[in-house]
């Protein structure tokens, strides 16, 4: 097991592991609540923090808050408004499918309800009843139900978890059925892996429910499910969030554009990727988005959803929504999903023998299903009710400056910080770039204009992974931007000097790291330290091992039947805890690799961030 590292700054992981375990029974104050929809707060009404404590009141009060409301009287149509038309343009394909799903919501809450949807992934749509295992049926339409022997893989079923937690806190939650494109998407070689089909479907359906929302009944007609006209003025279309799990989190990104291109876009401000897949290389801007990326995906194994946070981040230079990438260490593919019983780390190591992911080593780190469905209901469901709901009692998840409770680890035990490892790169006005090191010419000039020198590195280079992971010094790097490759094997340090900045106005400095698969010693944790000065030659030394857990070599195996993989985290430093140099008049960092006798590294994304505000 790697190496713990406590007085963590920021920490976004399974805070309220224990409390999202319990669905029937909450708090008093829970209890007590008012049953309305959550609204739009205007300002953050939680305390100030600082540096929190690893047992700090905030997170032991936020922890109630995730429990279901049992004050809540769930309701719940399955319906269906026909059948469509969609298309995969890559391979000039089109079918049919149902527009089906179903909606859930808490009928007692009153005001209007923010709409969150749900898409599902390529799965099996025809399964044994016993085992789950695939049955091919000619057509798409025709899986037979023989209660006990076979019948349709509900895959739009398995998040009732999330959707009641959600419905019961004032919620409308959409989760779809995307079976028929399943039966058609084919493969990401010959067409979009039907993500444009996808986009198509979330579109129908939002359609319909704005219509039932404005006048209390879709243009097309519904043909099955109770009628859904008491929603009339019910739902508010101007709040909506999208989740999309592994081929549904293409969908998802897919739609953020194509939504755009309609003669009347819906208002999605808020989109989440589930082990997502990336084949069509989209981008999510001016839409907060978050990508969850399992370290064990068998199925995904390249965890394309990093391919997404880095295109992303930047894209749009002006983009006012923050991007998050979340990274679960013990986590596989198919376990968020309840109908996806197998374990997909399997396809990729069908000995389980790989040391980290592989279930039959005694050294394994595996999340079991329960724990995997309780962490993905922390990170969706808070994700939903803070950038959708406006819920402030979830902001310091997001703004980073959470911690994590002891109780809250996969075993009761702590801490267990190693776990889940969060990045996040802040909106355009809430971050002052110092160097990305996404150019060969940011080996001499930073993104400030000032001048980059370094001393002591045996390596010094600008790498640029392809989709294959292929292109840094680090075996399978699969965060896919440019990057800074550093080595040494003595004291070294890179130096940035930049026109003096008021760092006084921001709350962290921080950097995206991973430890190369060449490190030299691949038994030890590696470490660093930031050096700031400001403009009258004052310094202040933060050491990364005080605030980070991610400097860990990468475990598991090599590729090729094993899990190790080189991915980009945040270490983040707390400009709180500076004393005696003038922030207001920063004008140079240093990156001293003065913490082992030597290491190798990729660097990333050098700046400042204000992160009070990330909504």
């Amino acid at each position: 097991m790697q190496t713990m590292f406590l007085n963590r700054l920021r920490f976004l992981t399974l805070g309220v592991i224990a409390a999202l375990m319990v669905s029937a029974c909450g708090s008093d104050d829970a209890a007590n609540s008012a049953r309305t929809a959550p609204q739009e707060q205007n300002g953050d009404d939680s305390p100030p923090i600082t540096v929190p404590q690893a047992r700090s009141p905030l997170m032991l009060q936020s922890a109630s808050v995730f429990q279901n409301n049992p004050s809540a009287s769930l309701q719940e149509v399955d319906y269906r408004f026909g059948r469509i038309v969609v298309t995969d343009p890559k391979r000039n394909a089109s079918y049919e499918s149902d527009v089906h799903g179903y909606i859930t919501i808490d009928s007692n809450a009153t005001g209007i309800m923010p709409v969150v949807v749900l898409m599902h992934g390529r799965h099996q749509t025809c399964e044994t009843d016993i085992g789950q295992l695939p049955v091919l049926i000619a057509d798409d339409d025709t899986c037979p139900n023989i209660n006990g022997v076979l019948g349709p893989a509900d895959s739009y079923r398995g998040y009732q978890y999330l959707v009641e937690h959600l419905a019961s806190h004032g919620y409308a939650v959409i989760s779809i059925d995307a079976n028929d494109i399943n039966d058609n998407d084919g493969s990401p070689a010959s067409g979009d892996a039907g993500a444009n089909a996808r986009a198509q479907l979330i579109q129908a359906h939002l359609d319909a429910f704005r219509d039932i929302a404005e006048t209390g009944a879709s243009t097309t007609p519904q043909t099955a499910g109770s009628n859904l006209g008491f929603l009339k003025g019910k739902l508010d279309m101007s709040r909506i969030g999208t989740m999309g799990h592994s081929r549904g989190g293409d969908g998802v990104a897919k739609y953020v554009t194509y939504n755009r291109e309609q003669a009347r876009p819906h208002k999605v401000i808020a989109t989440f990727g589930l082990a997502p897949t990336d084949y069509n290389l989209d981008v999510v801007d001016s839409s907060a988005y978050a990508t969850l990326l399992p370290y064990c995906d068998g199925d995904v194994e390249d965890v394309q959803g990093a391919f997404v946070y880095d295109d992303s981040r930047y894209f749009k230079a002006d983009d006012q929504a923050a991007k998050f990438q979340i990274l679960t260490m013990g986590s596989n593919h198919n376990y968020f999903n309840t109908v996806w019983t197998s374990d997909d780390w399997t396809i990729t190591n069908p000995g389980g023998d790989d040391p980290f992911c592989g279930t039959n080593a005694a050294s394994n780190q595996r999340d079991t299903p329960e724990e995997q469905r309780a962490l993905g209901q922390f990170f969706m469901a808070s994700f939903f009710r803070y950038f959708v709901g406006g819920e402030q009692a979830f902001a310091h998840y997001w703004n980073g400056r959470a911690t994590v409770l002891n109780e809250a680890c996969p075993d009761g035990v702590g801490p267990c910080e190693f776990r889940h490892h969060l990045s996040l790169t802040p909106k355009a006005s809430d971050r002052v770039l110092i160097n990305t090191f996404g150019t060969q010419g940011a080996l001499t000039v930073n993104s400030l204009g000032g001048v980059v020198s370094q001393q002591g590195l045996t390596t010094f280079e600008i790498c640029d992974p392809d989709i294959e992971g292929v292109g840094c010094p680090s075996a399978t790097t699969f965060s896919i931007t440019p990057q800074l490759a550093v080595a040494w094997n003595s004291p070294a340090r890179i130096r940035n000097v930049f026109p003096a900045q008021d760092a006084s106005q921001f709350d962290l400095i921080s950097l995206r790291v991973a430890v190369s698969t060449l490190n030299p010693d691949q038994s030890q944790d590696q470490n660093f330290t930031l050096v700031l000065e400001d403009s009258d030659g004052k310094t202040f030394n933060l050491k990364a091992s005080d605030y980070t857990s991610s400097l860990y070599n990468p475990p598991g195996n090599p590729e090729g039947g094993g899990s190790r993989k080189t991915l980009l985290n945040a270490v983040d430093f707390p400009l709180s805890v500076v004393s005696g140099i003038n922030l207001r008049s920063l004008r140079a960092v240093e990156i001293r690799f003065d913490q082992t006798p030597g290491g190798a590294m990729q660097i990333a994304d050098l700046m400042l961030q204000r992160t009070a505000t990330t909504r």
